[in-house]
């Protein structure tokens, strides 16, 4: 068989790239070693209720994500978070406790009073000259309670990760830019709030769908059948004769395919395993790549039996010593879904607690139940109660993480064959994640027609 592409891996960056190909005219092939599309996205439907594995919110961040929704004609049938999703709370000292952004913040009982004077001292501290972490650079400007109280329970929630292993300048770009630009981050919040003001730019919006962002995966898929094949498992990644050339079973049956470029969009520690013959440079950076185990236990209850504060969930910092990372109110975020039901999405494991992670279902929901219990006094069992787990769940964008992003670079600009995308490439999001594939799916069909116009010309 002979295709121009093959992507490797039916995540939403593998499935984003090829549709983008396919819409460009290029012949593609998508392989996916696991039976169902999707990766780490999916939906589970028990009883009446819809827990979304994997990311449980979107935000319409880019124009990426945008173009995709209206593509796949699904804009009519995103559903927008309600108003209540904005609302989050951070556990202290076994209390829920509102968050305030600034200047509400000066207000909050999650800081001490010296803390709030501490805040103070950041417009005055100069730059720092070397990369840092999250930790190091939270605790220089803004002081340590700000880092454990603020900081720490939000990158939890985000990458599963501890403040000490994430690049300040990967999850917290804009703050390192205005603390370049303005001499602090402070005063680059209110330049930056100043101009929205007077260009009345919208928030960002999160949504998802009445079948969560699955929905999205299974109108990908069926624009790519028949070319997208599932317990597709690729032994050997060569170059022969100017082509490349993948041997792999499909299915349980050999198959061997020809090709002129490939996309591996699979996580860091897969193509690693994938290039390593060909590539064991590159592979050797790949392996770099840490990864934070995540479970998620999503539990339903009835809503007139369990009271629960109208927001998005809480988050739980890292000195409160608990066993969960925090909570998603699924149901109060998107209470279409749910009519009179009630959808907790309990997180545990990360960085902090991979031990945990690994947990067998019984245990890890009996431990979620049982924190849920001691912090929101839950004490009706739930009628459904299901988990998804991840050994690898999401990836670590550490300091040493854009040597890896060149490596990466490099060889792609190098060789001009084989390319790679997924959320550990330019941030972790959806949105971010969707651009990257849409990105690299323009390169790859430029190439392919410089190449083509290169042949024509020779003759």
């Amino acid at each position: 068989m002979n295709v121009q592409v093959v992507v490797i891996g039916a995540g939403i960056a593998g499935l984003c790239a090829a549709y983008r190909l396919k819409e460009k005219g290029v012949s593609v092939l998508v392989l996916e070693a696991e039976k169902q599309v999707g990766g780490k996205i999916q939906s589970a439907h028990l009883e009446g209720f819809t827990f979304d594995i994997g990311p449980n919110t979107v935000l319409a961040s880019n124009e990426a994500v945008v173009r995709l929704i209206n593509d796949l004609e699904l804009s009519s049938k995103v559903l927008w978070a309600n108003s209540a999703a904005n609302a989050r709370y951070i556990l202290k000292k076994k209390k829920l406790i509102a968050l305030k952004v600034s200047p509400a913040l000066l207000f909050t009982p999650l800081l001490s009073l010296p803390a709030k004077l501490r805040l103070f001292r950041e417009m005055y501290i100069a730059p720092s000259t070397v990369r840092e972490t999250v930790a190091e650079f939270v605790s220089r400007r803004f002081g340590k309670e700000v880092l454990d109280y603020l900081i720490n329970p939000f990158l939890a929630g985000t990458y599963g990760a501890k403040p000490e292993h994430i690049a300040a300048d990967e999850a917290f770009k804009t703050l390192t830019q205005w603390e370049k630009a303005y001499g602090s981050i402070i005063k680059g919040a209110w330049h930056t709030l100043r101009q929205q003001r007077a260009s009345k730019k919208s928030s960002r919006q999160m949504f998802s769908f009445a079948g969560g962002f699955y929905d999205v995966i299974v109108q990908l898929a069926e624009r790519l059948a028949p070319t997208l094949w599932c317990d597709a498992h690729v032994q050997t990644l060569v170059r022969q004769n100017g082509h490349l050339q993948l041997s792999l079973t499909y299915a349980g049956n050999p198959q061997l395919i020809e090709t002129k470029k490939v996309i591996v969009a699979t996580p860091a520690p897969d193509a690693a395993r994938l290039i390593k013959p060909i590539a064991p440079t590159l592979a050797a950076a790949l392996e770099k790549v840490p990864y934070s185990p995540v479970a998620q236990v999503f539990l339903g209850y009835d809503a007139e039996q369990v009271q629960v504060p109208d927001a998005f969930g809480f988050l739980v910092p890292e000195v409160e010593k608990r066993k969960i990372l925090g909570a998603v109110f699924n149901s109060k975020i998107f209470p279409e879904r749910y009519a009179e039901k009630l959808a907790i999405t309990v997180f545990i494991g990360g960085s902090r607690q991979p031990e945990l992670a690994q947990l067998p279902e019984e245990e890890l929901i009996a431990l979620a139940c049982a924190e849920l219990a001691d912090i929101l006094g839950i004490k009706v069992q739930p009628k459904v109660a299901i988990t998804a787990q991840w050994c690898a769940a999401i990836p670590q964008y550490g300091l040493e993480h854009q040597n890896v992003r060149q490596a990466v670079e490099e060889y792609e600009q190098r060789y001009g064959d084989i390319f790679f995308t997924g959320n550990w490439r330019e941030g972790i999001s959806v949105p971010d994640t969707i651009e990257h594939a849409e990105k690299i799916a323009g390169q790859v069909a430029a190439s392919l027609r410089h190449e083509t116009l290169a042949r024509e010309s020779a003759h």
